[in-house]
């Protein structure tokens, strides 16, 4: 019986200090465990970081997040006042570019400010080579709430290849009446040009 009893106390002394342990283990794992949400809220916590070291670290490193996760219209703003930010700390260029060609630039084309720092910093030829206008074109955001499905051929009777999250973008879309043919994470197929917005917006 004695046994017992203590064996009960234990087992809830233990349960006791469950909820501590893991808010030590919480508190001190690595950067990595913690970072790995959406694009925008990774980016989003580097918004006001002023230490070269973490900054050269997170960019080389860029984002965990799939493609399937990426929502650029939510995430480009932040990527934009990060490497406003980089180059203000004296983060190399060649990391800066790492992640100005990995994100596309219609955000920073919007943003003069951003724009102005980054083509000073990196030069106009080579922000024209990175950031091409033509191909900013030819991308789209789904707008379509709770995402869209992509279509062997423009029709809605044809096989679905996949479906596109709301908020993803699609690439080196093709005109054919009311569909637009695209490259998108679930295959290239065609969707309706209801379910999507330009990327970018010319003045």
């Amino acid at each position: 019986m004695l046994r017992q009893i203590k064996k009960s106390r234990s087992g809830a002394s233990m349960l006791q200090s469950a909820p501590i342990v893991l808010l030590l283990l919480f508190a001190f794992a690595p950067y990595k465990l913690l970072a790995c949400g959406s694009t925008a809220q990774q980016f989003w916590s580097y918004t006001l970081e002023a230490d070269k070291s973490k900054l050269e670290s997170f960019l080389r490193e860029q984002s965990c997040a799939s493609e399937a996760e990426y929502s650029p219209v939510e995430a480009e703003p932040y990527i934009a006042l990060v490497l406003i930010n980089a180059i203000d700390a004296g983060v190399s260029r060649e990391t800066v570019e790492l992640v100005f060609k990995r994100y596309n630039c219609a955000s920073t084309v919007r943003n003069r400010s951003a724009y102005r720092k980054i083509v000073d910093f990196l030069g106009e030829e080579r922000f024209s080579e990175i950031c091409d206008l033509q191909t900013l074109r030819r991308m789209y955001v789904v707008r379509a709430d709770g995402g869209a499905n992509v279509q062997s051929e423009p029709n809605k009777q044809a096989d679905k290849v996949g479906v596109v999250a709301e908020g993803a973008l699609v690439k080196n879309g093709k005109i054919d009446g009311d569909w637009i043919l695209v490259e998108t994470y679930s295959g290239t197929g065609y969707m309706h040009s209801s379910t999507l917005r330009p990327y970018y917006l010319e003045d």
